[in-house]
């Protein structure tokens, strides 16, 4: 159990507290790949194709399109008018069933990410 003495709590447990210049890597798996998450997250669509290599590029999109009716929104449209009927747009979201083709770039890069950082370990 841990003691109620606050000052002695540290000496007690030996905890170890991060500081600001270590809080990244406190993940040993995968370094700063929260870091990493967040800069994807602020880039646009645009920045991040060029950031991914062609494979991660035909991943993106062969699961974009494999989870947003093969890419095309009038599919989309049209399978939410079978759903909700002809009035969709008054129950749900046209975003939350079509999703941008930035989630899965984003996706990739992170898959790729932690690729690397597997390669380095064996």
């Amino acid at each position: 159990m841990i003691d109620p003495n606050i000052s002695d709590r540290k000496k007690k447990n030996n905890q170890n507290q991060f500081s600001i210049s270590n809080s990244t890597t406190h993940d040993k798996q995968y370094p700063y790949q929260s870091d990493i998450s967040q800069l994807l997250h602020r880039l646009s669509t645009a920045q991040l194709e060029q950031l991914c290599t062609l494979q991660e590029m035909l991943l993106a999109k062969s699961f974009w399109e494999a989870s947003n009716y093969s890419g095309s929104l009038e599919k989309c449209e049209k399978r939410l008018s079978e759903i909700y009927g002809e009035d969709w747009d008054q129950y749900v979201k046209l975003k939350d069933h079509f999703l941008s083709l930035k989630h899965y770039y984003i996706w990739a890069l992170l898959i790729s990410h932690r690729q690397q950082w597997n390669d380095v370990k064996k």
